[in-house]
């Protein structure tokens, strides 16, 4: 910021550095604050004030100047400094003045309010007391008028005694802010594509986990023991679901025990092949699985259970040491009783809080769906998306290719279906182009196989993060490769880099 100075005629070196500062006050550009450009300059003391901040801004259609000033020494009794801002077009020489700023000492202050208060109704009065800095803000606003486009601010400095005012100097304080050619608007073109044909038999999955009571070393299916009830109703509702869907084909249900690695291997293994067995007869005898083809195993001790919670709890007392035995490669009956022995605290409590859990039964009903219609694509994905291929949830999207919400909630839905498919990342990323959310397109292009469609948009992830030479030469490269939206691109993306070499400071 230009500061206030002292003129002295008989210094020629002081007038040269007067000079220099008047240029930069003029040619700086000044910065924003508040609404208004401010121009930030080192301060510097003057003779009775430094210059804070100075700003000169058109506001809808008016000009307003804003300063922010520092007295710093006292002034005489009987004496007041006036500031006169005043808006002054060089070139024209015509200029406008606002609103004055009176610093009074005390008696000049009783002065102003008995004589000459009614003359400046609009001044800014202030008294700066003896010994103080006095800061002073001003702010006003006078109506723009076109000659003041290359105008600058002056502040002019008199004294003043028992009314009789002298100059003492002035200067540039502030400049109206350059205009700056607007940058291009840039469009961006993304692109995805569509799954190829699909006529592949639809085969899909309905699967859960229960966790059967048995008595010890029995395998009775007994409905009506401990959490039994509810666990059995798990099952039951599963298979509905697909019994009751007219669209599918039910083609099997799979069945898989697990037992807790407590007890030795042997017999373990036997325990999960008969109650998985007669989970299976259970099932058919009662007619929730009537007409199923069922297949049952028993798959022994449930270790990777076993080691997913141990992974997974932290605080396991001496999880290392599990962890550690689990992991390793001798034999089940050799593995417990190792754990037995080396972490008696960690088995005793998986014994009681973990090993219930590992008592699984994994059931799976597999099943075929028919193809469906645009029409009836759109009701079941509402109530079974699962059920339809990628193809018929694109067809589907295609329906509202014009409403471009109702086209991202459907794509949005597959992606939830489909999280790591390649097409449906790669028009996830288009759409998060479009929506500008540059992050998200990012990840989304990370799990896209190497095409040159993301190419294209990992070029316009660049552009949006700012890098416009490697915007290019990813868009050239897809170009090169046949998309046909790249050339139309790399037209958008010359219009914004003759706007950079033109601007460029």
């Amino acid at each position: 910021m230009m500061t206030g100075y002292q003129m002295n005629t008989k210094n020629s070196n002081q007038t040269s550095k007067w000079w220099t500062m008047l240029l930069l006050s003029i040619l700086l550009p000044a910065t924003a604050a508040a609404g208004v450009s401010q121009t930030p300059q080192k301060p510097k003391y003057d003779y009775v004030m430094k210059v804070n901040n100075s700003a000169i801004a058109v506001v809808d259609n008016n000009v307003v100047v804003s300063l922010q000033l520092t007295a710093i020494q006292d002034i005489p009794a009987s004496q007041s400094v006036i500031l006169a801002p005043e808006i002054v077009d060089t070139l024209s020489l015509r200029s406008k003045s606002l609103p004055l700023i009176f610093l009074n000492s005390r008696n000049q202050q009783i002065y102003f309010d008995r004589n000459l208060r009614p003359k400046y109704p609009d001044a800014l009065v202030l008294r700066k007391k003896k010994g103080t800095n006095l800061t002073v803000n001003y702010l006003r606003t006078t109506k723009f008028e076109p000659w003041m486009e290359s105008a600058v601010l002056k502040l002019k400095r008199l004294s003043c005694a028992c009314n009789k005012q002298k100059v003492r100097g002035e200067e540039v304080v502030a400049a109206f802010a350059k205009k700056k050619e607007e940058a291009p608007e840039v469009n961006l073109y993304p692109v995805y594509l569509l799954p190829p044909a699909d006529n592949s038999v639809k085969v899909r999955e309905e699967k859960g986990s229960a966790y059967l009571c048995f008595v010890v070393n029995k395998w009775d299916i007994l409905p009506d023991y401990m959490t039994n009830p509810e666990e059995l109703q798990k099952i039951h509702n599963s298979v509905n679901i697909v019994k009751n869907d007219s669209n599918v084909t039910i083609t099997r249900m799979v069945i898989e025990g697990y037992a807790s690695p407590e007890g030795t291997y042997k017999h373990n293994q036997m325990l999960s092949e008969n109650r998985t067995e007669a989970l299976k007869k259970y099932l058919q005898r009662t007619g929730i699985a009537k007409g199923i083809r069922m297949e049952a195993s028993g798959k022994g001790e449930n270790w990777e259970g076993f080691r997913k919670q141990l992974r997974e709890d932290t605080t396991t007392p001496g999880r290392d040491v599990l962890l550690r035995i689990a992991n390793s490669n001798i034999g089940p009956d050799e593995k417990e009783a190792q754990m037995r022995r080396e972490a008696v605290a960690g088995y005793r409590y998986y014994l009681e809080n973990v090993f219930p859990k590992l008592r699984c039964t994994n059931y799976t009903v597999e099943y075929t769906v028919r193809p469906f219609t645009v029409e009836e694509s759109e009701i079941v994905f509402e109530t079974r998306p699962i059920n339809l291929n990628l193809n018929e949830i694109y067809k589907l999207a295609g329906k509202y290719a014009s409403d471009r919400q109702k086209y991202y909630n459907i794509i949005r839905k597959a992606y939830l279906l489909y999280p790591n498919d390649s097409y449906i990342n790669l028009t996830m990323a288009y759409l998060s182009i479009q929506r500008g959310v540059v992050e998200e397109a990012e990840e989304h292009l990370a799990k896209v196989d190497n095409s040159p469609q993301k190419t294209m948009n990992e070029g316009l992830v660049a552009y949006m993060k700012g890098d416009l030479e490697r915007a290019i030469q990813l868009v050239e490269q897809a170009a090169q490769q046949g998309v046909p939206e790249a050339n139309k691109q790399l037209a958008e993306f010359k219009k914004m880099q003759e706007y950079k070499l033109k601007n460029k400071q």
